[in-house]
């Protein structure tokens, strides 16, 4: 392995892994504690009876967050002022998933951006010392809103599984926040060693209902074919009828119908004319018939 950070970047792929590295998730909301732990700012999560992740084929659950500064991963061979680091552990055992979202400073905003900002000002002002620690309060905080629903990077190194998002899904952090966090603690330390780069390019599913019916069977990196299989639960569904009549599919099936019956009324309306024209047009007189010639 090389001695230099990974380098997340489109020129370093090494193949696909669309469904080598499946991911799906469907986190829920946590009371959560934050920890200024010197190089970091570490997390809690709640932990739910269902795990909230599927990769793999392989349940997880969530252990804790990590936000650092800057970038553990080299984004086209540059760092990033920031990264949050979502790590996992198998239900069953095996290597543990860790998820990894780079900031990049900017004044956009967005979901992920509010909930980061929130959390960097909750420990500056109550948490400001390597040790201390401070409780959330947040009711709104919930992984769903901060994971890009964006393709993906994916590598293994050291019984780790690593998903991470690129530099342009880069979640958007103002100066101020960015200076913020660079005073509350100290660059992270930690090597992240080359490996092989894979990329999927149809990103994560969100909001699977993830229970014992329903699973995602892939194989494992390095396979030369990819399958995938799912099953779904006979007796549970996972379609929303709450949003059903907002769909695009929804009103795309009304302008049928509406068309479909305008084509009908069209029909038996022109059908009907030419029936009256037919019944009222003079009809012509008989000829005579000629006499038979023996």
């Amino acid at each position: 392995m090389s001695n230099q950070n990974i380098n997340i970047s489109a020129k370093n792929i090494t193949g696909k892994c669309d469904l080598k590295c499946s991911y799906a998730f469907k986190y829920s909301e946590s009371n959560s504690t934050a920890k200024n732990e010197g190089v970091a700012i570490g997390i809690t999560y709640d932990s739910r009876s269902v795990p909230p992740v599927v990769y793999n084929n392989e349940k997880y659950t969530v252990s804790k967050i990590t936000i650092t500064s800057p970038s553990l991963h080299t984004f086209n061979d540059n760092l990033m002022p920031g990264e949050i680091v979502v790590e996992h552990i198998p239900v069953k055992g095996g290597n543990h998933l860790k998820v990894c979202v780079p900031f990049t400073s900017s004044s956009e905003s967005s979901p992920a951006s509010n909930l980061i900002t929130q959390i960097i000002e909750k420990v500056a002002s109550n948490a400001p010392s390597q040790g201390d620690s401070t409780n959330l309060n947040m009711s709104n905080f919930n992984l769903q809103n901060i994971i890009p629903r964006k393709p993906f990077f994916a590598y293994s190194i050291e019984n780790n599984d690593f998903i991470v998002f690129g530099a342009l899904d880069a979640i958007p952090l103002s100066s101020t926040t960015i200076r913020t966090l660079q005073q509350i603690i100290q660059p992270f330390p930690l090597l992240m060693p080359s490996a092989p780069l894979f990329y999927n390019s149809n990103g994560p599913i969100s909001g699977l209902q993830l229970g014992d019916g329903i699973y995602i069977s892939c194989k494992p990196t390095g396979s030369s074919e990819e399958e995938t299989a799912v099953e779904y639960d006979k007796n549970s569904s996972s379609f929303d009828f709450s949003n059903i009549f907002d769909s695009p599919e929804f009103k795309y099936l009304i302008m049928v119908i509406i068309g479909c019956l305008l084509f009908i009324i069209i029909f038996y309306s022109l059908s009907a004319f030419y029936n009256y024209l037919i019944s009222d047009a003079p009809k012509l007189p008989k000829l005579p018939t000629l006499p038979k010639f023996s």
